[in-house]
């Protein structure tokens, strides 16, 4: 791990933030964590959720209001880049269910590393509606760090 005597840390990570209040401690300990002339990639998933607007074939989200929430979330991912210019920083923004999309860009990345949050929920609460992270911890080809916020 970076800055942690000989060991050199991970060359590939990816990051996947939600912007929540922990995104900050996430993002940190990915910095941390990579090795030198390594890479972080940023990823924000955009749900589509429906809206209550009714088409031809139901209920859909606005396609202008999705592009709008992409367009920010780049912007805050830039945002992010922007505090550590010495680091190779690359963004992405995906839509749809993020597990999913996380492990679309692990497929497509094939990082060294994940970093990610995790709540720190009961066990009750995991079988009743999982979580991303969980999704992603035991689906993922690579090691997978979990923030417990």
């Amino acid at each position: 791990m970076a800055g942690s005597g000989g060991l050199k840390g991970f060359g590939d990570i990816l990051v996947p933030l939600d912007f929540s209040d922990p995104s900050r401690r996430i993002f940190q300990t990915a910095v941390q964590v990579l090795a030198d002339g390594g890479t972080l990639t940023l990823l924000h998933v955009v749900e589509s959720l429906p809206a209550v607007t009714e088409g031809t074939y139901g209920i859909y989200a606005h396609r202008k209001d999705v592009e709008k929430m992409m367009a920010l979330a780049r912007e805050r991912l830039e945002d992010y880049a922007r505090e550590h210019p010495g680091i190779a920083i690359q963004t992405r923004v995906g839509e749809g269910k993020p597990a999913t999309v996380i492990l679309e860009a692990v497929a497509q990345l094939e990082p060294d590393l994940i970093v990610l949050g995790t709540h720190g929920r009961s066990r009750l609460d995991h079988l009743l509606i999982g979580s991303v992270a969980e999704r992603v911890l035991r689906r993922a080809p690579c090691p997978v760090l979990c923030v417990r916020f």
